[in-house]
């Protein structure tokens, strides 16, 4: 990909001869030719000049989808409907948008914040969608409507180009600093040390902030002592912040790389001088197309963040506009995925004369293979959400201008694995357990369970649900409610937002898992300290039913909620369940002797935390969905609800148990492991409990 200069000038030289000037692109249309008008919504930033860019894009479009059709009779044109994402009130934008029948797609939303807010009126609604914002959670939430169109890999490719950098330069240590109230952040945040981790880097630390707290995380980053530090700012002015802290630390600071929030001439005018040397990766066009080239070439400036991606999106349309015209039964959904399904032969690119190849050959019933300004436009066969390759700039500011450096994509030699749409991944670096003498137990006689969702609200649905479908488990299993204690909130089965009042699933159609639930405390009447005593059977007023086993009782813990590092969140306080508390209720269960064994399965971010320290206790096993530095993963999203059904740990947990009770200690973990896309799965104080190999869940399962 690097050093085709020469393919570069071959392209160059063939605009030019071409006559493909500033005039000739604002040349009249032949107004002779029957029209296929379809108006397109462009939600973009229009503020410190992008609008003049962004208009830029849609102009050359244009130029070239008259050239497209000079050898047809008829042609298509797009009417472009600007509107600024910066200013106006995107929900109520996107129900206009919705209710309009001469509307035929809508691009947009290069902030992550804004392509949720659009994507949940316009995709649920039957709009096509096509997005240059690719978070996690946008794609994972709406790729199930196929209405959403994203030009570029999701976020978790770019955080993986990122972390090849850092390799690739040599370095060891790496930390990161994100917005963890933003979506754009939180994808990093979610899938920054599951990388590290694969690409065998130390995390120094993940340093998140908020809008009002930026300072100390930036101040915190630039004293890590790590090698590099990955940056993924919500905004222009957090590069600044960030920028400010490393230079007062001078040379002692890691070295920086920023994310595609750095690229862009907004960048270069509201930081000047202060823009100078930052470094990054940003997606933009195959250099191989000669886009780049030729948009410096037609309007003497460097082409902003998502050109590329954007003029493939019209072209797209434009392709699907004439494809329907054709096949007037096909859908704009079923056109455009004719479209990109092509594979009969290479068409050329992205230029007039490459576009009229791809129309004649359409008229013609053929499947041409379409390449745009991106690249190969290749999206996944299945769901049609992502384009399946992006090209991403090494991009470097020198004296006020964007220095391309080197050209990436994700699978090249340093790739974790490879996605199919964005979010299919499978571990490869898993524990290693010995064989080890089996622990002499007393002989079984009961059995007890503590069940806890330790979240309130309607967004958090997924883990009331995953509590109550490991309760409904454990009761087919045998268990009665007098030997389960079960902690929820209970606000969801009767919430407002639920359409089907008292019913609540794990996955669609699935069992009300709500069913004759008992349920022993509700959430708000409890504190963290309240839990501790409930797990190491220390009886109160507050609290009168406890864990109360013996020596000859198997104890089994289920947790789902949210976690921050060095702590279980318990409902909306700040403070939570620290490794002290834990380690402390646990040690008070182990000196009275109230359990025979113990196996804890935890759900939270972070969860690792809390148990690594949680050791050296006999007949304890801990298994928790994420390592120290990692966020668990959401699994089932509902779009009809708007919220997320299941984990992915527990979901793997309780189908694994449905399907196969008597199973080893070590092929559970093995199964969990594998099954856990996005975080690596922890078993902690494995050398306490015994031969896992000979352990079997059924000794929780069956009682």
């Amino acid at each position: 990909m690097r050093n085709k200069l020469w393919l570069l000038f071959t392209i160059l030289l063939s605009f030019l001869a071409s006559g493909c000037s500033d005039d000739k692109i604002n040349e009249a249309p032949d107004l002779s030719k029957s029209t296929i008008e379809k108006t397109v919504a462009v939600i973009l930033p229009m503020e410190n000049g992008l609008s003049e860019h962004w208009n830029r894009i849609f102009t050359l479009l244009s130029h070239n989808i008259e050239q497209a059709f000079s050898d047809q009779e008829k042609r298509v044109k797009l009417n472009i409907e600007y509107h600024d994402e910066s200013s106006e009130n995107l929900e109520e934008l996107g129900s206009q948008l919705a209710d309009r029948d001469d509307l035929y797609a809508v691009i947009g939303g290069l902030y992550s914040t804004s392509a949720k807010t659009l994507a949940a009126t316009l995709c649920r609604t039957g709009v096509t969608f096509m997005t240059l914002a690719t978070t996690e959670e946008l794609v994972r939430g709406f790729a199930s409507t196929g209405n959403l169109w994203a030009l570029t890999e999701t976020d978790i490719t770019q955080s993986e180009v990122l972390l090849s950098k850092v390799v690739n330069y040599g370095g060891k240590t790496v930390g990161l600093i994100a917005n963890e109230t933003d979506d754009y952040g939180k994808t990093f945040v979610d899938w920054f040390a599951f990388q590290a981790n694969e690409l065998g880097l130390q995390v120094k630390g993940l340093y998140t902030y908020s809008s009002s707290d930026i300072v100390v995380a930036a101040d915190k980053a630039a004293q890590s002592g790590a090698d590099y530090v990955i940056c993924a700012p919500s905004h222009i002015a957090d590069i600044e912040v960030i920028v400010d802290k490393f230079n007062e630390m001078g040379y002692k600071a890691p070295r920086i790389l920023f994310s595609d929030m750095g690229y862009g001439s907004d960048v270069i005018e509201q930081l000047g001088k202060k823009a100078e040397g930052i470094e990054g990766v940003c997606f933009g066009a195959n250099p191989e197309t000669g886009f780049d080239v030729s948009y410096r070439t037609f309007f003497g400036t460097d082409p902003t963040v998502g050109a590329a991606q954007l003029y493939d999106a019209g072209m797209l349309l434009a392709y699907a506009a004439w494809y329907q015209e054709l096949h007037p039964e096909f859908s704009l959904r079923d056109a455009l995925r004719k479209i990109v399904d092509g594979r009969d032969f290479n068409m050329g690119s992205w230029m007039g004369e490459d576009m009229r190849n791809v129309v004649n050959s359409l008229s013609r019933g053929d499947a041409p293979y379409v390449r745009g300004a991106s690249g190969w436009l290749d999206f996944d066969s299945k769901v049609y959400t992502n384009v399946l390759s992006t090209i991403y700039y090494n991009y470097k500011i020198y004296d006020g201008h964007y220095l391309i450096l080197d050209y990436n994509t994700a699978d090249g030699g340093n790739r974790t694995e490879a996605t199919l749409a964005g979010w299919n991944w499978k571990a490869t670096q898993m524990q290693e357990f010995e064989a080890g003498s089996s622990i002499q137990y007393d002989p079984l006689t009961g059995h007890q369970a503590l069940i806890v969702a330790s979240s309130t609200g309607w967004s958090n649905y997924r883990h009331q649900a995953d509590a109550l479908a490991m309760y409904q488990l454990l009761k087919d299993h045998g268990y009665t409610d007098d030997s389960i204690i079960l902690i929820i909130a209970d606000d969801i089965a009767t919430h407002s937002n639920n359409p089907e009042k008292g019913v609540i699933r794990i996955k669609h159609g699935g069992e009300n898992v709500y069913t004759d639930a008992q349920i022993d405390y509700c959430l708000k009447d409890l504190s963290p300290e309240d839990f501790c005593n409930i797990l190491s059977g220390k009886s109160t007023a507050k609290t009168p039913t406890v864990v109360n086993g013996d020596k000859g009782t198997n104890l089994l813990l289920f947790w789902s909620g949210h976690g921050t590092p060095g702590a279980l969140c318990w409902d909306e306080l700040t403070r939570g369940i620290t490794p002290e508390m834990m380690r402390n209720a646990l040690s008070d269960l182990h000196v009275r002797k109230g359990y025979r064994k113990l196996a804890a399965f935890v759900e939270t971010c972070y969860s690792g935390s809390v148990f690594e320290g949680c050791t050296g206790f006999s007949g304890m096993i801990f298994y928790t969905a994420a390592n120290p530095y990692e966020s668990s993963k959401a699994d089932v999203f509902n779009t009809d609800l708007g919220v997320w059904m299941s984990n992915r740990f527990t979901s793997t947990l309780i189908e694994t148990l449905t399907n196969k009770s008597v199973i080893s200690m070590r092929d559970l973990y093995n199964r969990l492991f594998i099954n856990t896309v996005g975080s690596h799965v922890m078993v902690y104080n494995a050398d306490n409990y015994g031969n896992l190999y000979n352990s079997s869940m059924d000794e929780f399962l069956n009682p």
